[in-house]
């Protein structure tokens, strides 16, 4: 009991003090430009990827963020086609379907052409629903940082094995939960360039 005690103690002192230790992003984004976008329809894969990841407890800065991720995966051309889902089947899934549907696509395309880059390209960045406590780093992906990932150790699915390289959803959504902006809260997971 005693180590549960202290150990909820330092995730509360870890959850703290991320919003100091964020002072600086590190997010590079391109500028928007008509190259190799995505039109928006009803099969718009970035939309349907996000729809995929989207959950109805999200704010605005959370789905921003994960679709500057996935825009960054589109644009590097590895966006994971498995992980989505039709508009649908969406609005099968939720009871205001539509509604959140066409949240998703607003904000697609007030993001459109946005990505990130590193060394003036784009990249592909894993996501993941929760880490063991902390994703690490990778000589495969030299733009993702080591961070520390305090709220997914409490969730009931932590995984308790392998390394996890890339972007915790659940942590991207605690960041934004505490006022991180979406560039920010994705910044916490990248490397300076």
């Amino acid at each position: 009991m005693k180590k549960k005690f202290i150990g909820l103690l330092l995730i509360l002192a870890i959850m703290a003090s991320l919003p100091v230790i964020l002072g600086q992003s590190k997010l590079n984004i391109s500028a928007k430009n008509s190259e190799s976008k995505p039109k928006i329809t009803q099969n718009n894969p970035v939309v349907n990827a996000a729809a995929y990841h989207f959950r109805k407890h999200y704010n605005e800065s959370t789905l921003k963020s994960l679709i500057l991720i996935l825009n960054s995966n589109y644009k590097a051309k590895k966006l994971d086609k498995t992980n989505t889902i039709t508009k649908a089947d969406f609005v099968k899934k939720y009871k205001s379907g539509n509604d959140y549907y066409s949240k998703i696509e607003n904000t697609v395309k007030k993001l459109d052409g946005e990505y990130i880059t590193y060394k003036n390209k784009p990249v592909y960045i894993p996501l993941f629903k929760v880490s063991k406590g902390n994703t690490n780093s990778s000589k495969k992906y030299p733009y993702l940082d080591a961070a520390a990932c305090p709220w997914d150790k409490i969730k009931k699915d932590c995984k308790t094995r392998g390394k996890e390289v890339g972007i915790s959803v659940n942590t991207l959504d605690k960041l934004c939960a505490q006022g991180l902006s979406y560039k920010e809260a994705v910044g916490y997971f990248l490397k300076a360039e």
